[in-house]
Order: C-alpha cells, then structure tokens, then sequence
C-alpha cells in the first residue's frame, strides 16, 4: 500500500495508478463485498452505507470496470456495428449517430465492413455472436434474411438500419425512400425534363428499389412514359457510377437530366461530365441522394435528396439499448420511418435544347 500511494504521488494524477475497489471500501470503511453490491445493485445495502461508498467513489474518482461487470452479470458491454461501406459519407454520419448512443451507455463498438458481401456479412455475424456481443445493429446485405435468422431466433437484441425489411419483426430505422425517389424525379419535371436517366444502386436492395419506384411513381404521375433503358443498374462505388453515366449518355444522347440513387454514384457521374466535357446542368441537370458536405461546396453545388443519416445512427441504438437494458419487450418490434428532404442548389435547371457537345 505504501508502495502505491508512492507511486500515484511520483507519476502525478495523470499518469497515476488506477483507483481499486480496494481503494474505495478502504476510503468507505465498509467491505469489499459492500462496495460491489452498491455498484452492481445486487443486494439491499443501508442508505448510510450507500452514501459512504458514493462518496468514497466521487472522491477518489473510481471507474468500475466494465469487463468485470460484464463477467458478473453475463455481458460484454460491447455492441457490433455491420456497415457495406464505412468509408461511405452516408455511413459514416450513421456511426457517428451510433457512436454518442454507446457513449452514453459506456459501452464499446466492434465494426465489421461487409462490403455488401453476404458471405462476409454471415462470417461476421457468427464470430461476433459467438464472442457474446450483447446487441447488433446492422445495415443488411441482400442475404439479411438468411443471415439474421440466428440472431432473431435467439432473441439476440438486433436492431436493422437503411434497409427496411418488413418480413422481419425486428427493430428497424430506415428513410422515406420512395418519397425522396418520387421528390427528385417531380422536381427534374417540374423544370421540364422528361428524357431522365437514373443510376441505381446494387438491385434487390429495399433502399435502392424504394427509390427506384418513386421515380416510376412521379413519372406516371406526370403521364410521361417509363422507358426501361434509361435504368441503369450498376454496383453503388464511384467507378460504377462513372461507367454507367458514360452508358446512359453514350446510348441515350437526348436524355436530359440524371436521377443518382446513391451518393458515391453520384461522383462518379461528376466524374464522367469532368472527363467528357459535358456542362452541369447547362448540358445536363443531376439530382443525388444524401446531403454530404462536399456536395454543398462542389462545383456546381448539387441539388440532393437527403437523409437524416446522424438521427439514424442515433435513434437505431436508442433501440437497441432499450431492449439491452429491458426497457423494450424485445418481441415488440419498432419501425422508425425517417423522412427525406430535397435540397435545391446548383446542379439542376430548366430544360433546354441539347448542347452541341450532345448532338
């Protein structure tokens, strides 16, 4: 003991050695055993001993620890994270929003990157189940069903994210999809576009199909013709959206306005007017999904439909947390319906006469 309060006064508060539960019954003059049950709650201890050991604790700024913790009552205190693309701008605002739920509940994050890889979606999930992760919140791949069965059937707390499935009665917080898809295209025709191309991300996928038929919706809402060519399927990375721009372009010269289902599709179409010398929107207008920060500052500034990507995060492990904590019956499932905005800005224009460049 000596030894150790030498030691906290030569390296200083900073680097001083971690207060024990030792420490905190020594301070308290009660029992090891007192201070744990006061901690954990697992035993009636009088409110004079509670106010000695709460006293002792702020005192000594003690930090139970939460491995210790976890091992008496059968948690990791750990939640698992499954994102197709972390390196997403989407994405990453969705972690963020995970991240300060976790913060606040002193748990820790195991992220897995299932690059849309139901293959690597399964593995991840197995090994993190079978390390005894306490909950998952998970954006799915198009195999989510299969994959997830385990942990539905377990009872494991899950919560899904982006994807909306409603075969699964499970925890889900996903956007107004359809609606931003119907919103975009409304928009290109109310500048008097009809010939307007549309990126879509990786099919079969709730978001991108969601999307997909709101721009159906509009277009038979304006009693303008659906032309299946002007759809181009195409994985959601930016080369993808760079080819599959220079298709819709090369194949359909007198398309006027581009409808991208995803944001780093979305570059990749800037990417192709950069490299063909085509003017945005003087040539062609381009309307994106998701409001990241570049797309304010770009050149031109794009309009876009947005999400609420942080409240996502946010309210997906309010969720979870609830039903790790017992506040939620976990067979009440909750489905939280985000809703998308258009934001107006550079990128589209009124309709005109195909450039020189296009003819």
């Amino acid at each position: 003991e000596r030894l150790r309060n030498r030691s906290r006064k030569r390296l200083g508060s900073e680097f001083a050695m971690p207060v024990t539960i030792k420490d905190v019954a020594k301070r308290a003059d009660v029992s090891i055993t007192t201070v744990s049950h006061v901690i954990n709650k697992t035993r009636f201890v009088s409110e004079e001993l509670i106010k000695r050991v709460e006293a002792a604790i702020e005192e000594l700024h003690y930090q139970p620890s939460p491995l210790g913790r976890g091992l008496r009552k059968g948690q990791t205190y750990t939640i698992a994270v499954l994102l197709p693309d972390p390196g997403n701008p989407f994405f990453q605002m969705v972690a963020r929003g995970i991240e300060e739920q976790t913060y606040q509940h002193n748990f820790t994050i195991t992220s897995c990157n299932t690059d849309e890889d139901p293959e690597r979606e399964e593995s991840c999930l197995s090994l993190l189940h079978r390390r005894g992760i306490d909950g998952f919140i998970v954006a799915p791949t198009t195999k989510g069903n299969e994959n997830l069965r385990s942990l539905i059937e377990e009872g494991i707390p899950l919560v899904l994210i982006d994807r909306y499935n409603p075969r699964l009665a499970v925890n889900q917080v996903y956007s107004a999809n359809r609606k931003g898809g119907y919103i975009a295209t409304e928009h290109l025709v109310s500048l008097g576009h009809e010939r307007i191309g549309v990126l879509v991300g990786i099919r079969g996928l709730k978001p991108i199909e969601d999307r997909l038929e709101g721009y159906r919706s509009a277009l038979r809402d304006k009693a303008i013709d659906i032309d299946e060519s002007l759809i181009m399927s195409a994985y959601s990375k930016i080369e993808e959206g760079f080819s599959a721009t220079r298709q819709l372009l090369e194949e359909h010269p007198k398309v006027s306005a581009i409808f991208s289902t995803n944001n780093m599709m979305t570059l990749g179409a800037l990417k192709y007017f950069k490299q063909a010398g085509i003017h945005c929107p003087q040539d062609v207008s381009l309307i994106g999904f998701d409001d990241s920060e570049w797309a304010g500052i770009s050149t031109p500034a794009l309009t876009v439909v947005a999400q609420q990507a942080y409240e996502m995060g946010y309210r997906a492990g309010e969720l979870l947390f609830e039903t790790i904590n017992g506040q939620r019956e976990r067979k009440r499932a909750r489905k939280i319906k985000l809703e998308t905005n258009l934001i107006i800005r550079e990128s589209t224009a009124t309709s005109t006469r195909i450039s020189r460049l296009r003819r």
